[in-house]
Parts: structure tokens; C-alpha cells; sequence
């Protein structure tokens, strides 16, 4: 069984997520009628990037040259304490699941991530980072609040157990749809941001890695992957447990759920951002109060139902 779950975890972080991103710009290119990449684009990249040699500033420091390796470990931690695939951890590790530390392993990825962008020097990497944290700031209180109304439903803190509860329908609907609105600003996707737009003046998240090269960027984008998993996998548990039934079928069917619910949620992204236009950066906080509302009303309902 362990041999079993450790081939598993390994399949989810190394094949799930760099699939995910081909599945999304495939069908985001269908949506804008072009053939685009093939699916399997995003494995062909990153071993093409890990060949390459890196271009390093000579104002970098070694935060720079560190921070990409720092974010994919936290990433990695992160996606396997998380249970975004279906499969909850073994008993004996359900207590690293803690909310309070995944959601604090999240931030620290992001930290790194800004102190990286403005190591450089340079006036994108400042502009990326300072709207960077603008968002984080926006999203914190949603996603505080969506994990936390399922903590109270459940009356747990570890997300392994938290997932293995029934969830009161509507809580896990509202909290669903807040995580995915937040998945969507965490990852600087439409409305938010564009992530294929060249125009340096409207970018977050590539304008923070415009001075990465190689090596380097291989692991950004590996790391962006795996949070993109986490985020969605996290959105698609919820809002499958609004399906009272889930928990009726046995651990096997519930991860290939799982894995079925990640996919569609990506393929509702890209569909979205085949059809939304950015929206103004004045707006991004009407768009993400949507989500605060959605939470805050979870956890008026989940406290109201215990």
C-alpha cells in the first residue's frame, strides 16, 4: 500500500503538473481557433531549459540565483501535504497538513518569489513584485476564510482529515468557487492577468521573471506547475464536495475523480480566458471581493451549522 502511494505521489508531481499547463494552453488555443502546442509542449520545454546555460546579472545577488531552487522545494513540500489529487496522507502524517502551515509554506514560496524580482535591479521586476503583493494581500483573506469555514464544518485544522468529512453542500460550493476566483488571481490568469501578453507594462507574474534564463526559469515554471495544481486541486476537492455522494466510492475511483475534477477545472480556466478580457487594475479588487464575500459566507454557514 505505501509502494502504491509513493508511486502515486510521484506520478502527481512529476507528470500532473506540467500536463495540466499543456491541457490548458491547448485548449485555450482551440478556443482562439489555432492548433496550438502539442499537450506535451510544456515537458519538451523544460528539458530544453535545463540544457541551457543561464544569463545572470552582475547586480544579482545569490537570493536571486537561490530563489527559484528555494520556491520548487517549498512548491514540492507543499504539493505533498496537500491532498489536491483525491488521496489524503497515511495517518501517521496527517498532522503536517496543518492548515495554519500550508498556508504559511505558501506565502514563503511567495516571499522568495518577490525578493528574487527585485533583486536584479530592474524597474519590471520591481513593478511585477509590487503588484504581486497588491494581489497576495487581496487573496489572503479569502483563502484564510474558505479553508477555514472547512476547518469549522469539520472541526479540524489538517486538510487530509478535513477531506475525508462529509462538507456541508453549500459551504463547500461557496468555498469552491472563492479558491477557484483566487487560484485564478494567485496565478495571474484572466481577468486578472495575461500570462502570454509581451506588453511589460500590464504583466505581474513575467514581468518577475524576465530576468530568468535556463536553469533557472526551468524551475520557475516547474514550481508555477505545481502551485497551479495546488491551487486547482484545492478549488475541484471543495467543490466535489458538494457532491454528497463522493464519499461512497472507495480510494481508487475517489483519486480518479480527483484527478478528473483538476482537469476539468483547468480546461474551465482556459475556456474562461479563451472569452474574459484583463480587466482594469482598478478593478482586480471589485473581482476579488467576489470571493472574500463567498467566503466569509461559508464560515457564517459552517459555524451556523455546528
Amino acid at each position: 500500500m505505501m509502494l502504491t502511494m509513493l508511486l502515486l505521489l510521484l506520478v502527481n508531481l512529476c507528470v500532473v503538473p506540467l500536463l495540466l499547463v499543456g491541457v490548458i494552453r491547448k485548449v485555450k488555443a482551440r478556443m482562439q481557433t489555432r492548433i496550438g502546442a502539442p499537450v506535451l509542449q510544456p515537458f519538451y520545454d523544460v528539458a530544453k531549459l535545463l540544457r541551457k546555460g543561464e544569463t545572470i546579472s552582475e547586480t544579482a545577488s545569490w537570493v536571486f540565483v537561490q530563489a527559484p531552487r528555494i520556491n520548487l522545494a517549498v512548491a514540492l513540500l507543499v504539493a505533498v501535504l496537500v491532498p489536491w489529487y483525491g488521496l489524503t496522507l497515511p495517518p501517521g502524517w496527517a498532522a503536517a497538513s496543518n492548515l495554519l502551515l500550508i498556508l504559511y509554506l505558501l506565502a514563503l514560496g511567495k516571499f522568495v518569489s518577490l525578493l528574487a524580482a527585485m533583486d536584479t535591479g530592474s524597474a519590471f521586476g520591481g513593478l511585477g513584485a509590487s503588484r504581486e503583493a497588491t494581489i497576495s494581500l487581496l487573496v489572503e483573506p479569502a483563502v484564510v476564510m474558505g479553508l477555514g469555514a472547512l476547518a469549522v464544518a469539520t472541526r479540524s485544522l489538517n486538510l487530509s482529515e478535513v477531506f475525508t468529512q462529509p462538507i456541508h453542500p453549500l459551504v463547500a460550493l461557496l468555498v469552491g468557487v472563492a479558491l477557484v476566483i483566487t487560484a485564478l488571481a494567485e496565478l495571474s490568469r484572466m481577468p486578472v492577468d495575461d500570462p502570454t501578453t509581451h506588453l511589460e507594462l500590464t504583466m505581474v507574474h513575467e514581468a518577475m521573471i524576465l530576468e530568468n534564463s535556463g536553469r533557472n526559469l526551468a524551475l520557475v515554471e516547474y514550481a508555477v506547475a505545481l502551485r497551479s495544481c495546488i491551487l486547482l486541486g484545492l478549488a475541484a476537492q471543495a467543490l466535489l464536495h458538494a457532491w454528497p455522494a463522493l464519499h461512497a466510492f472507495p480510494p481508487p475511483a475517489q483519486y480518479g475523480i480527483g484527478l478528473a475534477a483538476l482537469g476539468v477545472t483547468g480546461i474551465a480556466v482556459a475556456v474562461a480566458e479563451g472569452v474574459l478580457v484583463k480587466l482594469k487594475w482598478r478593478r482586480v479588487p471589485h473581482f476579488l471581493a467576489i470571493a472574500i464575500v463567498m467566503s466569509v459566507m461559508a464560515a457564517l454557514l459552517a459555524v451556523a451549522q455546528r
